[in-house]
């Protein structure tokens, strides 16, 4: 029987899936271990056929499903997930890859210290070819994190230890089924809700400070795309995961850090998307995450995490309640243009 089930979303990535396919199957752990779920979404190109090519290389380790309708990452990783058998599950998206110890590495940490979810660190790679870490320590100290109190989650929610990417995570299946977590269906940045909700309910976590992830940089990708119709969808994501902290009663310990979040997605995250996404930045966009904002979080600055924020985002904080034109608005995007380029 596997140890791991492997869900991989696919979509239009016959120039990448077998990149990723090769370092998931040529992991030292061995391809038996692995339960590897490939949920074709609707692709046009020829993805359908690398998939296939796969399968009957490994018909004992591979599962295949297509779906006649594209409903985004949220619904392919949905369908994986109602399909894994295995204990722990993993989330690679498909022009993404691993190092060849990936797996060996976080089950091993996973199973030693008893974890909800073991996490790594992400290398950001626009390599047209495989390629491996040459240096996988990022210089910060790994360790286990143990959150048996509502004090102890406080920091742990803000200070974000863990990227919010559902990737680079190996989770323990249990521990999903049993706190109703999945994700959002046909809507872009599902990762937000999904990943907010590991931070709500994990007690033991793992963070491993290795780059074993590479994080395909994807002009093409959904996150990467200019001027798409749908980065919007993070504002919408905002309050989808306002509503579902509510119907939890996650606001009862911790409306403090749940307003940061909020603040965060809403407003800091989708300021990034606008400048850094589209040629010119929709002024309309702005005006509506800052209508969302004040009618969500309008005592935002007497939150207790607002004396916390970096010199920058206290000013775009502040510039919420202040008279902003288009022009005003440019020039601002002009300047955190220049900050995010420096700042990931």
């Amino acid at each position: 029987m596997a140890y791991i089930s492997v869900i991989i979303p696919c979509y239009n990535v016959a120039p990448y899936i077998d990149r990723c396919l090769t370092t998931i199957t040529s992991q030292t752990i061995g391809v038996d271990a692995l339960e590897i779920i490939c949920v074709d979404d609707a692709s046009t190109d020829d993805t359908w056929a690398h998939l296939q090519t796969w399968e009957q290389r490994y018909p004992d380790n591979i599962m295949l499903i297509h779906c006649n309708e594209n409903g985004r990452q949220g619904t392919a990783r949905n369908i994986g997930i109602s399909y894994a058998s295995a204990d722990w599950i993993s989330f690679i998206d498909s022009d993404d890859w691993v190092e060849l110890d990936y797996f060996e590495k976080l089950l091993s940490i996973a199973i030693q210290c008893q974890c909800d979810f073991v996490s790594c660190d992400q290398i950001r790679d626009s390599s047209p070819t495989l390629t491996f870490s040459a240096q996988r320590k990022n210089g910060s100290e790994s360790g286990l994190i143990v959150i048996n109190t509502v004090s102890e989650r406080k920091p742990f929610i803000i200070t974000a230890s863990m990227n919010f990417s559902a990737c680079s995570k190996l989770i323990r299946t249990s521990f999903l089924i049993n706190n109703q977590i999945i994700f959002p269906e046909n809507i872009a940045y599902e990762d937000h809700l999904f990943t907010s909700l590991l931070y709500l309910y994990a007690n033991r976590v793992y963070i491993l400070e290795e780059y074993l992830y590479h994080y395909f940089v994807n002009r093409s990708s959904t996150v990467l795309t200019k001027n798409a119709d749908y980065h919007p969808d993070m504002l919408t994501i905002s309050l989808i995961l306002w509503d579902e902290w509510h119907k939890r009663d996650f606001f009862k310990n911790y409306k403090d850090e749940l307003e940061f979040l909020f603040l965060d997605s809403c407003y800091f995250l989708f300021m990034k998307v606008l400048t850094m996404r589209f040629d010119t930045p929709p002024f309309s966009l702005f005006q509506l995450s800052r209508k969302l904002v004040l009618e969500y979080v309008p005592d935002f600055r007497s939150n207790p995490y607002a004396e916390k924020l970096t010199d920058f985002h206290k000013i775009l904080l502040n510039l919420l309640w202040q008279p902003l034109n288009h022009s005003d608005f440019l020039k601002l995007t002009d300047i955190a243009k220049e900050y995010w380029k420096y700042n990931r």
